[in-house]
């Protein structure tokens, strides 16, 4: 494999991250995910944050590895936002469970391993017995 040769700024780039971005969005409208409790909107809005949040905080590497980081974000962003309202005494971000998407899709480059890097260093701690 060839790698490429325009920066991942480039205008061909950027109007292709958009493209994908909001093809994923319309395709997901009659998206079977509903039936799973993944509504199409929060869908919608987590593909977005992740497109304006890796044009902001721009990440190294291939074309392939920022379409890979956008999907990864954007299903771990859609999956937050779905969680998260059933957690008790959380319920009221129910009803904008899109915007919380799109708020955690666009922070998600720096959240997410902040996130799992606190989450493996609690599940050390309880497995492992080591004292607070």
């Amino acid at each position: 494999m060839t790698t490429p040769t325009e920066p991942l700024l480039s205008i061909p780039v950027l109007s292709g991250t958009a493209a994908a971005s909001t093809s994923a969005g319309v395709v997901a409208w009659a998206s079977p995910l509903t039936h799973v409790g993944v509504p199409a909107a929060v869908l919608f809005m987590a593909f977005a944050g992740v497109a304006c949040g890796l044009l902001v905080n721009r990440p190294g590497g291939t074309r392939w590895r920022l379409y890979a980081l956008a999907l990864a974000y954007a299903a771990v962003s859609a999956c937050v936002a779905i969680v998260v309202p059933s957690v008790p005494g959380l319920g009221f971000l129910q009803p904008v469970a899109p915007a919380l998407a799109l708020l955690v899709a666009f922070f998600s480059q720096s959240l997410i391993p902040v996130v799992g890097d606190a989450l493996a260093e609690r599940i050390k701690r309880e497995i492992g017995g080591k004292p607070e």
